[in-house]
Formats: C-alpha cells, sequence, structure tokens
C-alpha cells in the first residue's frame, strides 16, 4: 500500500530542473516515470531511485543526473549502468513497507544547498576526505567533476559531494 508522499523528480530532460511532487499511489508513481516501477536503494542517502522498470527495453534516453548521482554512490557500476527517464526520489520504506518522503537532507542538500565542493578519499589515508577550492553550484556539476577526477587519480579511492558551506 502506497500513502501520499513528497518526492523529488529528476526529469530525464536536463532543460527541466530538479522538482517537488506529491505523489498519491502507486498510479502516480507509475505516471511519474512512466510505467511500471522498479526501485533502487541509494543506501548512503537513505533514499531510494523510483525508475521505470522497462525503460531501458523501450529505449528511453539516459538520465544522466540520475546516472551520475548513481555512479557517484556505487563505483563498481560506474560505466557499466546507467539510469534512464524520468525517476523519482523517495525516503526508504518504512517498517510496513509503505513508500516515504524524500528525506530532508537530500532536499536540503538538492534544492537549498547554494554551492557544493568534491572531496577524495585516498588509499594511504582511508579516514579523511580531501578536497581543493573548486566549488560548483549545480549538485550534478560538481558530481560529474568529481567523477572525472577520481577516474584521473589512481590513488582515490573514494568520492564525494558535499555542501561546501562556505
Amino acid at each position: 500500500m502506497i500513502e501520499v508522499f513528497h518526492a523529488i523528480q529528476i526529469p530525464q530532460d536536463e532543460d527541466r530542473p530538479l522538482y517537488k511532487v506529491t505523489i498519491e499511489d502507486l498510479a502516480g508513481m507509475q505516471a511519474a516515470v512512466g510505467g511500471y516501477i522498479e526501485i533502487l536503494d541509494l543506501g548512503p542517502l537513505v533514499a531510494s531511485l523510483v525508475v521505470h522498470e522497462e525503460g531501458k527495453l523501450e529505449r528511453k534516453p539516459i538520465n544522466r543526473r540520475a546516472t551520475l548521482l548513481f555512479w557517484l554512490l556505487f563505483p563498481s557500476i560506474r560505466h557499466h549502468d546507467v539510469i534512464v527517464g524520468d525517476v523519482l526520489i523517495v525516503g526508504h520504506p518504512d517498517k510496513d513497507g509503505n513508500t516515504t518522503d524524500a528525506p530532508a537532507n537530500v532536499i536540503k542538500l538538492l534544492f537549498e544547498t547554494k554551492s557544493y565542493k568534491a572531496e577524495f578519499q585516498t588509499y594511504d589515508d582511508a579516514n579523511k576526505f580531501n578536497g581543493n577550492r573548486m566549488r560548483f553550484e549545480d549538485y550534478f556539476v560538481a558530481i560529474n567533476y568529481a567523477l572525472g577526477k577520481a577516474e584521473s587519480w589512481s590513488a582515490v579511492q573514494r568520492v564525494r559531494v558535499v555542501a561546501a558551506g562556505d
């Protein structure tokens, strides 16, 4: 059973901004992604990604922003899989299996943060993230930068994008 919940829509079309949406039922979820749904765990964000289950079979266009987010969180799938079509970010299911609101920390990160920075963890210091002075106004531009740097630096073990806070 799906209760009314609030989600973040990531349109496949990058000319369209992210926006908050209220979903009332399964049909609303399916309408938001364009078909049958599949839920992907976004682990570190304590959130889930709702995608069109048959989107790849239907040859939906790649959702670059959702793909970059997925690649940031799950390095093992970088360049091996993509996310297609319009997607939703929602919260993890509650104890009864109901979909929950997109987490407040994710809403804050995507809608209220003014600038972002990339941070890198190297193999020689697994307890520390380091960054540089680069700042980005767009979260997904910051992810693209971070992933590019991570691929070119062999010493990078993990990468993250966080609020710059300055």
